[in-house]
């Protein structure tokens, strides 16, 4: 009956531990709003990590198909209709002499 009636709030003992309890309320709720912010940037570091995954898969799906699209035999048959030839003899290199420049005196 003393809790209902608020009598407690009067006592000696309560008014002497009434700055610790507040004290206590006071780190209860920094603990909770800790809490809360650290579930927050967890959830945005699981996204975050989700976006990374699929990024890299695309990633890899394109390399592969822009290795895919680049070999030699596919694209010697994406351009045979265009009248370009696959070159079949090596290549030779074409060596260009410089001439010797003169010394003045």
């Amino acid at each position: 009956m003393s809790i209902l009636g608020g009598k407690f709030l009067v006592k000696e003992k309560f008014s002497k531990q009434f700055p610790f309890m507040v004290y206590i309320t006071v780190l209860l709720m920094a603990i909770i709003t800790n809490t809360y912010i650290a579930e927050g940037k967890i959830r945005e570091l699981t996204k975050t990590a989700r976006k990374l995954n699929d990024l890299q898969v695309e990633y890899v799906q394109v390399k592969s198909a822009i290795m895919e699209a680049s070999k030699q035999s596919v694209l010697a048959k994406k351009l045979a209709g265009t009248g370009l030839k696959e070159v079949t003899e090596p290549l030779k290199r074409i060596e260009v002499e410089q001439p010797e420049k003169q010394e003045k005196p």
